[in-house]
């Protein structure tokens, strides 16, 4: 038990034992706190007694000459030497309070190192280069004070700051970018610069101080995407499953429908007999679930669509080895499906498939729609699909699509034209929805179902009543819109006016349409009543996919809106066109060229659907937001 009054040390520093008891030994340090602190982490450094820490702080050249004789007898190190030995190594007849004057006169000392055990003396080499460090930090220091000073000045007078290109700083430029680009929470550098903390402040003078281009895009990043290609290695051979072969539609006349510009294309549609066949690419044929590929798809959530570029969810390679109708033939999974004159289901017939796919744009099928056996005959079907499911409450939502496009920093605007192949194809995607959701309940299999709650104003959704031309109705009927859930519990899609539903079209591009592919595969293989995801593990799955997704749509409705931005900022004096969506105080608009919605102080007189003549008054980047005034 150590003495009462005895000298100890605790984590490195002197302290005087108070009082003992039976578990604990309270000392009060020489910091002036009282501690209740084990014996095991104490080390006593003289018996004492001492009282207190007053006394005389100056060592002289005592404790100077003893370190200087033991680095001349220890060039290699030494230690550590106990306390009381180096203080009476100093001083011939040394007492607690001798101790405690070298602890303070080392406390600054690099040649050695302060322990509890004692005094260790440093090696010269490692005084070299605690040396070395001490400058290198020093200089960084001044560095940091330089950046600072010359940094401030540059944003605070929109004057482009000097040491962009200097590597001496851009350890600091990368500070404030990493900020600025959500990738951390925090930044001293932010604090000494004065700038408020928060991302878009950073942007800003980031931009000020021309270190980023006004066009810079940060908010994928800063909304939490993964911004890198999955690099994990692709399958070369599909697994094998029991019961599971393909069947052969190669003879069937297939067609992959969408926009010109698309490179991953995973559905395609065609019909034989009475059955409509709708085709999807088939990724889980060669990814295991719970694999390293099907957790780096997981993570991803879902392809990130970018102006500038697009960053799949799935490897590349794997996009073009199965993307329907980019080789000569395609593994698919395809769903057959049987209605009666109405338009219900009777009969969903789901098999792994080979098939020869013909890409069309959407352009192109219009011009076939009437004369294409396969199409007219489909046509037909998509009509008296969407007649049922408007009886059954569907809520039709039809605005105007822009696709916007950047090449070297400078956004393009397309109005993507109305077609009606693009519905053909959007209602057969929900008919194989609505199939394979029921196919799955009926088995009792756990699954990916989409949901929807009927909108949270009846009053004015639209509900049956089918496609409008009143860009207003359709604000109308967007706004009373509840948000779609997915979850492994099975519930009517009130917008979609089914009652039954899951997306299970779009494997290479979704990870929720993966998992249903799963399922379905488990299935089919009959091998165990045991589906490889259980309902929990599905459920953990579907929220972990459900947030990433989430923060994929903001990130791409964010990139769209700054590089609408940028565009508008480079033309400082555009006026246009905007459609009035609402009368409302501040009422909502679209710009149709641009796809883009705003908030407008409306003269008096004018009407929902209007059309307005708008010029630009203010923009701001970093806010995503512009001002437009009314012309009328």
């Amino acid at each position: 038990m150590l003495p009462l009054r005895s000298l100890v040390m605790y984590k490195q520093k002197p302290a005087i034992v108070s009082s003992v008891d039976t578990d604990r030994i309270v000392v009060r340090t020489i910091d002036g706190e009282e501690r209740r602190v084990r014996q095991k982490d104490l080390v006593l450094a003289h018996i004492g007694p001492i009282l207190s820490f007053q006394g005389p702080d100056d060592a002289g050249t005592d404790v100077r000459d003893a370190l200087d004789l033991l680095g001349a007898e220890h060039p290699e190190g030494y230690g550590p030497m106990p306390w009381r030995e180096f203080a009476e190594l100093a001083w011939a007849d040394a007492g607690p309070d001798h101790v405690v004057r070298a602890w303070r006169a080392l406390t600054d000392e690099p040649s050695v190192e302060l322990l509890d055990e004692g005094v260790r003396v440093r090696s010269q080499e490692e005084q070299r280069v605690l040396a070395e460090r001490e400058e290198k930090r020093r200089e960084l220091t001044a560095l940091k004070s330089t950046f600072i000073e010359e940094f401030s000045r540059s944003w605070k007078h929109r004057t482009t700051y000097a040491g962009t290109d200097d590597p001496r700083f851009k350890p600091f430029i990368d500070d404030l970018s990493r900020y600025a680009r959500g990738l951390s929470d925090e930044s001293a550098l932010v604090r000494a610069i004065d700038i408020k903390m928060e991302p878009r402040a950073v942007h800003e003078a980031l931009i000020a101080a021309g270190v980023w281009d006004a066009s810079f895009n940060p908010w994928p990043e800063r909304n939490g995407c993964i911004m890198t290609a999955p690099s994990c290695a692709v399958p070369e051979t599909e697994r094998t499953e029991p019961n599971i072969a393909r069947t052969d539609f190669r003879h069937l006349r297939s067609y992959a429908i969408d926009n010109e510009w698309s490179n991953d294309p995973d559905d395609a549609i065609s019909i034989e007999g009475d059955t409509v066949w709708i085709h999807v690419a088939d990724p889980a044929s060669r990814i295991a679930p719970l694999s390293d590929l099907d957790r780096e798809a997981m993570i991803r959530g879902s392809t990130l669509y970018l102006p500038e570029r697009t960053i799949p969810m799935l490897p590349e390679y794997m996009v073009r080895l199965l993307g329907l109708g980019l080789q000569e033939e395609s593994p698919a999974l395809s769903f057959g499906v049987r209605l009666d004159g109405e338009g219900r289901i009777e009969a969903t017939h789901i098999v792994p498939s080979t098939v020869r796919v013909r890409r069309l744009t959407y352009q192109q099928a219009d011009t076939m729609l009437d004369s294409d056996e396969v199409l007219v005959r489909l046509g037909a079907v998509a009509r008296t699909r969407a007649m049922l499911r408007r009886a059954h409450g569907a809520i039709d939502i039809e605005f105007p699509e822009v696709a916007i496009k950047v090449r070297g920093d400078i956004p393009s605007f397309q109005i993507v034209p109305a077609t009606r192949s693009a519905g053909l194809v959007q209602e057969l995607m929900i008919l194989a929805g609505e199939a394979a959701a029921r196919w799955a309940f009926e088995r009792d299999l756990p699954f990916p179902y989409a949901t929807q709650d009927p909108p949270a104003s009846s009053k004015n959704s639209g509900s049956g009543a089918g496609p409008s031309p009143s860009l207003a109705q359709n604000f109308s009927r967007r706004r009373s819109m509840r948000a779609s859930i997915v979850s492994a519990t099975c519930s009517a899609h009130a917008g979609l006016g089914l009652s039954f539903y899951s997306q299970v079209t779009s494997p290479l591009r979704r990870y929720q349409d993966l998992l249903a592919h799963y399922q379905i595969r488990r299935a089919l293989a009959g091998t165990s009543a045991t589906p490889p995801l259980s309902t929990e593990t599905l459920e953990e799955r579907l929220y972990t996919y459900s947030q990433q997704a989430a923060k994929n749509r903001q990130a791409e409705r964010d990139s769209r809106a700054h590089w609408t931005m940028v565009h508008l900022s480079k033309n400082p004096g555009w006026v246009g066109k905007a459609i009035v969506l609402d009368t409302s105080e501040n009422a909502p608009a679209l710009i149709r060229e641009l796809g883009f919605e705003t908030s407008i102080a409306l003269s008096k007189g004018i009407a929902a659907d209007e059309e307005i003549s708008i010029a630009l008054r203010r923009v701001s980047i970093v806010d995503l937001s512009a001002r437009f005034e009314c012309m009328r």
